[in-house]
């Protein structure tokens, strides 16, 4: 991946718990774990389409340089883009080390 494919800044979020009535660990707010360069690939009509016949939801692909706190990265955790805060669906290595692709879909403006 070419530095110039990689225009966009993306914060990933990391959830801060906290207990609830029931006594369960809940998501209560969310900070900022990573704030890495990525690409940004909105999917296509068709794609989505596809994705509905499995009922799985992506709106977005970003592409990010591999590095171990990325890594470590996974549904738990959210992405903020554009004044929006996305709900991470998938997360797959690029070549050995090299890139993750975070596929997403958009939450609504900053969504808690």
């Amino acid at each position: 991946m070419r530095i110039a494919e990689r225009d966009r800044r993306i914060t990933i979020l990391q959830a801060e718990t906290a207990e609830n009535d029931a006594g369960e660990q809940v998501a209560a707010s969310w900070g900022e774990y990573a704030k890495p360069w990525a690409s940004y690939e909105p999917v296509s009509d068709g794609e989505r389409l596809r994705a509905a016949a499995v009922e799985q939801k992506t709106d977005a692909r970003f592409q990010v340089i591999w590095s171990p706190r990325l890594a470590t990265v996974n549904g738990e955790y959210r992405l903020r883009f554009d004044g929006a805060d996305w709900r991470i669906t998938g997360i797959k290595e690029i070549g050995f080390r090299e890139r993750l692709e975070i596929s997403a879909w958009r939450l609504g403006k900053q969504a808690v």
